[in-house]
């Protein structure tokens, strides 16, 4: 691949990522607003972020198509978002606890975690969770 091509991926992801957030933001605070709680409502809204994303980046990000292991595709995916999410709050707490002045302006912090977790779970993507239903489609699909 070349960095063309990996430049136009890593911004379709991106793109991804942004309609993720919205969809997060606004599902977490119509839940709130229902009454969910904190944690119930944060919960809830990132099980349908991470699925409209997973949505997405399958169909126009790495353009994956294999019905028929979608569910081993979803599973991968939900891990690697999984563990970026807990890379975001590493960074993040780990630079608000080195870096103490952070305290006063924790949006530093946030937006290093944000980096972190984007190029883990881009990476992640890119080389785990769709990349080998990729292979499995492609190989099928000259047999």
């Amino acid at each position: 691949m070349t960095l063309r091509s990996t430049r136009s991926l890593l911004a379709r992801f991106m793109a991804v990522g942004g309609a993720g957030f919205a969809l997060d933001a606004l599902s977490f605070q119509l839940l709130f607003s229902a009454g969910g709680g904190l944690v119930v409502s944060r919960l809830g809204s990132a099980a349908i972020a991470i699925t409209l994303t997973w949505f997405l980046n399958r169909h126009f990000v790495f353009r994956t198509h294999a019905i028929n292991r979608m569910g081993a595709e979803y599973s991968r995916y939900l891990a690697v978002q999984t563990v970026g999410l807990a890379v975001n709050f590493g960074v993040y707490f780990l630079m608000l606890d080195v870096f103490t002045l952070l305290q006063t302006v924790p949006i530093v912090a946030l937006a290093a975690g944000a980096a972190a977790a984007l190029a883990f779970n881009f990476l992640g993507a890119r080389l785990w969770a769709f990349r080998l239903e990729s292979a499995r489609t492609t190989l099928s699909d000259r047999q």
